[in-house]
């Protein structure tokens, strides 16, 4: 399990962390010249992007994190304005590739330094 998140301040600044089955960091290699995806666990591959493998089940995502099997993306605001546009805009639901797509906007929060709160405008927990 893990999560991904996104943030503005005078740039865009994001962080990829890869947890254990307790929640713990765990320390990855990455290996250049390797730009598609790894196929052993806990690989990260940087080369044109970067990529990485969480051996981690379909069904356990998100399961020490209360949302077992599934992805959970946390969106913040700093304007309840802001956030009632986003999920007003949730019903305008697109048809993609035989799937159906969500896509929402969400503002940059600037900040002095990345450190600063509030915490990133996007995160994805698994």
């Amino acid at each position: 399990m893990g999560y991904g998140e996104y943030s503005g301040n005078q740039s865009v600044h994001w962080a990829v962390t890869h947890e254990d089955d307790k929640g713990k960091a765990v320390k990855l290699a990455a290996r250049t010249g390797r730009s598609a995806h790894p196929t052993k666990a806990h690989d990260v591959n940087v080369d044109e992007g970067v990529r990485g493998r969480d051996p981690v089940s379909p069904s356990d995502v998100g399961r020490r994190k209360g949302h077992s099997a599934n992805f959970r993306v946390r969106l913040r605001f700093e304007r309840m304005k802001d956030a009632r546009e986003a999920a007003a805009a949730a019903q305008n639901v697109m048809f993609e590739n035989g799937m159906y797509v969500l896509v929402l906007d969400v503002p940059v929060i600037e900040r002095a330094a990345a450190e600063d709160p509030p915490a990133s405008e996007v995160r994805v927990d698994w």
